[in-house]
This record gives structure tokens, C-alpha cells and sequence, in this order.
């Protein structure tokens, strides 16, 4: 990937690809008369977050395909066997897991202004062709383009660069906290970015990390779309039950092990 690409140019490649991505949200919200009367967001709005995500890793892909890179290469579309992909399942239960714990935690330091939390209304529409936009947005093609763009382009092309894993998992985990725009819940993001970060180095692949990318998106979005009383039966005392968080702990501990090891046999 060095041979045309330098490590200023492939920050700019990736900073031109999220403002080609906000332009392309821009002009469809400016189609949404919701946007002026101050009315429940409408059809266009939700159809702006969801182009704009499936041409996130659109400016990328269309570079290294003029320069005659190679796709699966560059952006970690490496194939992996069936045990990595069960392993990244039980990864993706441990983590779930832990991160709400860290959650609560954070928001007991950090409390969460009651304005940011009517934002989780914009996630569950009452229109249904809304709700599976939102849907398919959050769940599937944010995690496959955002992986796309900071494990399998960025992270990746950094660690070749540097040769250093360590700082290109903390770099890329940075730029896609950045990119979020969400101050309340930067610590979560960037540490989710450290663990996608590692997941795809240690597989060499951003499956793994899709699919642990895809099972805490689609975690929030179920509790929020199924309210308070779903989340609040994995509680107690205000935090996740101590047995469903050993067992949280115990599948990530478990899964990575198990990766590190299968990582290892591969070598």
C-alpha cells in the first residue's frame, strides 16, 4: 500500500471521504420540510443518514481502484474461518455486556444532559419505512463502512507505515471517535475503537470487527426501540446483574484468548 500512498494522504483521503459523506446528508435533510417547521424528522432525513453511510468508504474504495490497489488487500476483506466468526459471536455477548456496565458508570461521573437523550428518539420513528432505514443503517452498513474506513483502510495502512500496531490502533480509534461528534460518549467510543482495532490486527480481517461492530449497534438499537423495561431486567441496583457481568467477562477473556491462540497455530 506504500507504493503511491503517504501517511498525510492517507489522513486526507479519509477526512475528504467523511466531508463527501456529510455533503451527501446535507443535501438530502435540505429535501426534508421537517428541517425548517422544526417538526418530527421526516422520510428524507433518514434517507440522508443512510446514503451518507453507504458512501462513507465510497471516496476510498474509488482511489485505490484508480491506483490499481487491491480492494481485499487494503481494506482487510480477508476471509476467515468459521471459528473466528463464532469466537467474534461470543466476543460480541462479553462486550455487550461490559460496555453497558461501563456505560453506567461513566454516566454516574459524566451525567448525560436530558436534551442529548431526546436523541434516541431520532432512532425510533413512527414511520415504518423510517424505522428500517434507521435500522439498516445502524445496524448494517454504518458498521460495514466505518470498519471499512478506519480497521481496514486507515488502521491498516498506518500499521504498515509505522510499524508500530500499538499506535496505529490508538490513531484510527481516535479519528472514529472524532467522527461521531458525540462528546457525552467519547470514552465509550474510542475504547470500542481500541477493541475493533485489535480484533481486526489480531484476524487480520474486519469481519470480526463488523460483526462486533453490528452486535453493540444492534444492542442499542433494541433497547432503545423495546424502552427502559428491557434494559432494566439485565439490572441490579442500578447495575448489570454481577452474574451476567462475570459472565460477560469471561466471554471476552475467553474469545480473545481463543483468537490469540488460533492467530498463533496460523503462524
Amino acid at each position: 500500500m506504500n507504493r503511491m500512498l503517504s501517511t498525510p494522504l492517507a489522513f486526507g483521503i479519509v477526512i475528504f471521504s467523511f466531508l463527501c459523506s456529510l455533503l451527501i446528508a446535507g443535501i438530502f435533510s435540505a429535501l426534508d420540510p421537517a428541517i425548517l417547521s422544526g417538526s418530527d424528522l421526516g422520510l428524507f432525513s433518514y434517507l440522508a443518514l443512510f446514503f451518507a453511510q453507504i458512501f462513507l468508504a465510497a471516496p476510498i474504495a474509488l482511489f485505490l481502484f484508480r491506483n490499481g490497489y487491491n480492494l481485499v488487500d487494503n481494506f482487510r476483506l480477508k476471509a476467515v474461518s468459521r471459528k473466528i466468526l463464532y469466537l467474534s459471536f461470543i466476543l460480541s455477548f462479553g462486550v455487550v455486556l461490559v460496555s453497558s456496565e461501563l456505560n453506567i458508570i461513566i454516566d454516574l461521573i459524566f451525567p448525560i444532559p436530558d436534551s442529548f437523550l431526546k436523541l434516541d428518539s431520532l432512532l425510533s420513528p413512527d414511520n415504518p419505512i423510517s424505522l428500517i432505514l434507521v435500522f439498516l443503517t445502524v445496524v448494517i452498513v454504518a458498521p460495514v463502512g466505518e470498519e471499512m474506513v478506519f480497521r481496514g483502510f486507515l488502521q491498516n495502512f498506518l500499521e504498515k507505515s509505522w510499524n508500530d500496531v500499538t499506535r496505529a490502533v490508538l490513531v484510527s480509534s481516535l479519528f472514529f471517535t472524532l467522527i461521531h461528534f458525540n462528546p457525552y460518549w467519547a470514552i465509550q467510543i474510542y475504547l470500542m475503537g481500541l477493541i475493533l482495532g485489535y480484533l481486526s490486527w489480531l484476524t487480520k480481517s474486519i469481519y470480526p470487527s463488523i460483526l462486533l461492530h453490528m452486535s453493540i449497534n444492534g444492542t442499542s438499537m433494541l433497547f432503545i426501540f423495546l424502552g427502559e423495561g428491557a434494559e432494566s431486567s439485565l439490572l441490579w441496583k442500578g447495575h448489570i446483574n454481577p452474574i451476567l457481568l462475570a459472565i460477560g467477562i469471561f466471554a471476552a477473556w475467553y474469545s480473545l484468548k481463543s483468537m490469540y491462540k488460533e492467530k498463533q497455530i496460523v503462524l
